[in-house]
């Protein structure tokens, strides 16, 4: 998409407000500020109670998400959605709600409002894109078959990964494990992710052989020689990390029937007809990061 493109440009720029509202890029000529995207931040902050803390990643994706709806809501407009009687009820509406309760009186409203008309017209123009997308029985069969065809006769594992920070403790944890411990007391013991605490560093579910060796081959390798219970005797060095690869189980991958899956499938093609759309209207902006 063109937001990832863009986004290396925009990365600095996203990283911290200002006291006084600079543009941070525009798009098609609308111009996305500091304050705007500060506003979004401190808002998605506020909502999460505490849940969700202010970081130059969570500033990179909101103002990613601002650029796409800015493109999504000029397009909207240009095919005259935003007067159309889905929007202007919904509109109607929320705007009644916010006299009952008072909030059309309080500070930063209007701003506010002009955010919330955005996000009515983009959800309407998006619900509208949903509607107009056909995924037939053939396609959603089609994708099923490609599936199929593509896992039939493979294996798939449940993991587990001790990561340490220093070679050292994963050679100590590796010492642990030929002394039959147990990988998960051994993981909870060594491993710095903090969720090896309660998973016992152990993946939640299995993982299709063949999509380890495509996204993680040097996990992959390190699998693929391990009988269940093994566990790599040399760790993967990386990036100031070091990572322990141990096989809690082995199975056949199982392809649930058709009948079960046809509404996933369905689900999953209708979003990619959504986002191959938004990419396409992506393409044909002229996003201009500020210099």
């Amino acid at each position: 998409m063109k937001t990832t493109r863009i986004a290396a440009a925009l990365s600095l720029l996203a990283v911290s407000g200002s006291l006084l509202a600079q543009t941070i890029v525009t798009v098609n000529g609308s111009k996305i500020d500091s304050s705007d995207l500060e506003r979004q931040v401190q808002t998605i902050v506020a909502e999460s109670q505490g849940q969700v803390q202010d970081s130059p990643q969570l500033r990179q994706s909101i103002l990613n998400d601002m650029v796409v709806e800015t493109v999504i809501v000029q397009e909207a407009r240009r095919l005259k959605i935003d007067k159309s009687k889905e929007v202007q009820t919904a509109e109607a509406e929320a705007l009644k709600e916010a006299k009952k309760q008072g909030a059309d009186k309080k500070a930063g409203f209007k701003q506010q409002w002009a955010d919330y008309q955005s996000r009515i017209i983009a959800l309407v123009y998006m619900n509208d894109l949903a509607k107009k997308q056909q995924v037939s029985e053939a396609d959603i069969k089609k994708r099923y078959d490609e599936v199929n065809a593509r896992y039939k006769g493979g294996s798939e594992v449940q993991i587990g990964l001790i990561v340490t920070e220093k070679a050292e403790q994963a050679q100590a944890a590796i010492k642990e494990l030929a002394a039959k411990k147990s990988f998960t007391d051994v993981a909870k013991k060594y491993s710095v992710d903090p969720n090896a605490q309660t998973t016992g560093g152990l993946s939640n579910g299995y993982i299709p052989l063949l999509d380890l060796q495509n996204n993680s081959p040097e996990i992959y390798q390190a699998v693929s020689g391990l009988s269940k219970g093994g566990y790599s005797k040399t760790p993967i060095s990386g990036d100031k990390i070091n990572v322990v690869v141990y096989l809690h189980d082995k199975r056949p991958v199982t392809i649930p029937a058709f009948a079960e899956q046809k509404d996933n499938i369905g689900k999953i093609l209708l979003n990619e007809r959504i986002d191959s759309h938004i990419d396409g209207l992506l393409k044909k902006a002229t996003i201009v990061p500020a210099k």
